[in-house]
């Protein structure tokens, strides 16, 4: 039987009800909604759900903001190739009136210094290559022991920062390319690359909704926190790469992974097999490559999306290491941390449902849990929101959104994000070294009106709630 899948699953929802579409009043224009039509039409997906900041990125073979249901297939290209990048809040024991803009800069300054300005220079987090190995099996409870962490920092994070690597034969060699397992490229920078659109950004707890709940998790009006977005570093990125050919993959990129793909998949260690079956899942520009979990390619991929994941734990708490020993260092007395939570927003994760296993891919989506801390970013100028999962929702409703960024820049661009009296900072500095300043700039804070729209939507289905309103004070991008 071929490993791309054809067959259909049992049971299969007519075809109205295999796609929920969440918005804030407006439907997605014609090409987004075409394309979810095609995702809910394949054969195996049982449900699609779209969110309100759905948008298609060039790169991606789907639209983000979107969570897909399979039964009895798993589709790499559902999510992003950077699985597990994802955000997080640290509560300090700090409050308004200790920040100014020197000591954000001072913060920031301490953070960025252990950047690593290319993927070969080692710096304060940099992992061993025995590191690395034991992060791919443990994921987060590595990096607990190498930088000295609470062990209770494991409870904040999805799954307890571990996933499962399924077996049999999923050794760290049988996965993982030479490459990556006998050079630095995937274990130097850890941590702190806040390019594109990840940040560090020291926020202020603005206004309270839902005061018990703060009062638990430690929170309170005018207390400052740390926020960041960012993973799931070089390792899982490149490693995945080796498995599915993806349009992320451009340039004089695509024949040196092609060289290294057909060395790892049919040279010596792994030359069993059929060729034929190999080339279609691991070369072909597939589109969508449905796998059987079970079959020998489905399970190969399993075990590098669980490595992936994985060191992605380990990647974010090197972060939450480093915030941290910034605060430790660029305050007196030392300021304290507490990661509150943090939450991966590009997955691909067996759940359980009524009709049994299921695959759900989330791509810029975040997984939703009853009773547990939600986080949805707003952007360096726009609050964003702690909130919390709420049980008795509606069911179609499992995932959320990790952001509001398009719709933000939708306001934006129509002129209607208005500003407030509030001030930010947004800096930009040179990675790692003596991370010299590249510009420095002071930018109103503006209205939170995109980003409650989005939960809005969420409160009036029951599966979210708000509980506090987070302002930007600084923003770190390097």
């Amino acid at each position: 039987m071929s490993v791309l899948l054809h067959h259909r699953v049992p049971g299969r929802r007519p075809e109205r009800e295999r796609l929920t579409v969440l918005t804030c009043g407006e439907a997605p224009p014609a090409p987004l909604r075409a394309s979810l039509d095609t995702i809910a039409r394949q054969p195996y997906v049982e449900h699609v759900l779209a969110l309100p900041d759905l948008h298609h990125k060039a790169n991606a073979e789907v639209p983000s903001s979107l969570a897909v249901v399979t039964r009895g297939a798993i589709v790499p290209e559902l999510t992003s190739v950077a699985i597990n990048d994802g955000m997080g809040v640290v509560v300090t024991d700090l409050a308004i009136d200790d920040m100014s803009p020197e000591r954000i800069r001072e913060f920031f300054r301490r953070v960025n210094t252990h950047a690593a300005p290319h993927l070969f220079a080692r710096n304060r987090y940099s992992l061993s290559a025995g590191d690395l190995a034991r992060a791919a099996f443990a994921g987060g409870a590595t990096a607990v022991e190498r930088y000295g962490l609470d062990p209770h920092v494991l409870g904040a994070m999805e799954s307890a920062g571990r996933v499962e690597v399924p077996g049999p034969g999923g050794s760290f060699a049988h996965v993982v390319p030479a490459l990556l397992r006998h050079t630095p490229a995937g274990r130097c920078e850890m941590g702190l690359n806040f390019g594109g659109n990840h940040f560090l950004e020291v926020q202020v707890v603005e206004a309270i909704h839902d005061g018990g709940l703060a009062a638990e998790w430690g929170i309170a009006r005018g207390q400052v926190v740390i926020t960041y977005h960012l993973g799931p570093g070089p390792f899982s990125g490149t490693l995945l790469h080796f498995y599915t050919r993806r349009k992320a993959l451009k340039g004089p990129r695509v024949p040196w992974f092609f060289l290294g793909k057909l060395g790892f998949h049919c040279g010596r260690g792994q030359g069993g097999g059929d060729l034929r079956r190999k080339w279609s899942v691991h070369f072909r520009r597939n589109g969508l490559t449905p796998l059987e979990p079970g079959s020998a390619e489905g399970l190969h991929v399993r075990q590098a999306l669980a490595m992936a994941t994985n060191v992605g734990f380990a990647y974010r708490l090197a972060t939450v290491a480093a915030i941290r020993d910034a605060l430790q260092e660029a305050f007196q007395p030392p300021a304290a941390a507490r990661l509150l939570c943090d939450i991966p927003h590009n997955s691909v994760v067996e759940e359980t449902r009524a009709a049994g296993p299921v695959w759900v891919a989330r791509h810029n989506a975040c997984r939703w849990q009853p009773e547990r801390p939600a986080f949805i970013a707003g952007a360096h100028d726009v609050p964003s929101y702690l909130a919390i999962g709420r049980a008795g929702g509606a069911p179609q409703i499992h995932s959320y959104d990790h952001g509001a960024g398009q719709l933000i820049e939708a306001h934006r661009r129509e002129q209607r994000l208005a500003s407030t009296r509030d001030a930010t900072l947004r800096m930009t500095l040179v990675r790692g070294g003596s991370g010299s300043v590249r510009a420095v700039d002071i930018v109103p804070v503006r209205s939170a009106r995109p980003i409650e729209r989005v939960l809005d939507a969420y409160e009036q289905r029951g599966a979210l709630s708000r509980v506090a309103r987070l302002r930007p004070l600084g923003t770190l991008k390097n």
